[in-house]
């Protein structure tokens, strides 16, 4: 019991910044998706919690997001060319899914989990705001800026969750208890 309330002040920053992060939706109106923050700052601690893991996951959701657009667009395509979508988005999917398995040799974009995290939340933003706008490059110039921006305050979030962690741990002593365990 001892060790779980000392461990329950974490659990009420982490409360304070998601209801935050929530609060921050409803006052931007549509610049930024809350749903897509938290995926993000789920990314942050997926990559390691550090400021450069934060970096490269906010550089593979812009890959992931520019694959997404090469799927609408080639699937489009491959669409209108066979008069089936049933053909022509397995065939984008696949295509690209091909080649964005390939930036697992690249350093910088080895990240692949955040490709599709940020390539997922692109395709739900472009499902809700595609209804109300549907011509592509609109849609694109809307949801594009919404998801990166998301991206970004999902990864501020996980660097201010490591922080104030930190700081609450060194409180209570935390780091020295577990050193000396070890």
């Amino acid at each position: 019991m001892k060790g779980f309330l000392k461990f329950a002040p974490h659990a009420l920053i982490i409360a304070i910044l998601a209801a935050f992060m929530q609060l921050l939706d409803f006052k931007t109106g549509d610049y930024f998706y809350a749903w897509v923050g938290f995926a993000a700052w789920a990314c942050y601690f997926l990559n390691g919690c550090t400021v450069k893991g934060g970096a490269k996951v906010i550089g593979c959701w812009v890959a992931g997001v520019i694959a997404s657009i090469a799927i609408i667009e080639l699937g489009l395509s491959l669409t209108s060319a066979t008069g089936s979508a049933d053909v022509g988005f397995p065939i984008a999917v696949g295509f690209i899914a091909f080649f964005v398995i390939l930036f697992e040799k690249v350093p910088a974009l080895d990240f692949i989990p955040a490709w599709f995290v940020g390539a997922a939340c692109f395709f739900g933003a472009n499902t809700l705001v595609g209804t109300a706008q549907p011509d592509l490059a609109c849609t694109y110039s809307v949801s594009v800026p919404v998801i990166l921006i998301s991206c970004v305050v999902g990864q501020i979030f996980g660097y201010v969750t490591v922080l104030l962690r930190g700081k609450y741990g060194a409180m209570i002593g935390e780091g020295e208890a577990e050193e000396a365990a070890a």
